[in-house]
């Protein structure tokens, strides 16, 4: 089973990734032809996919910290 730590910096890397491959395509535009758009198009979506997971695990991350403090008190 993978670790929480291996887990998050993959997902870290895909996001870095994604945004990478979307801001390449976005800068080369000019003459874009059809295959280009498809190709931007799945950069987008591989792009809302890591941003997605990004959000949530920060969501997990918020909802234990708040258990923890909430067990404490």
């Amino acid at each position: 089973m993978s670790s929480v730590e291996s887990v998050r910096h993959r997902l870290d890397t895909q996001f870095e990734r994604s945004q990478k491959n979307m801001d390449d395509i976005a800068t080369n535009l000019e003459g874009a032809s059809l295959d280009d758009i498809y190709a931007f198009n799945s950069a987008m979506r591989q792009n809302a996919t890591a941003s997605w997971a990004v959000n949530q695990e920060l969501q997990v991350k918020h909802n234990l910290a708040k258990a923890i403090i909430n067990e404490i008190r």
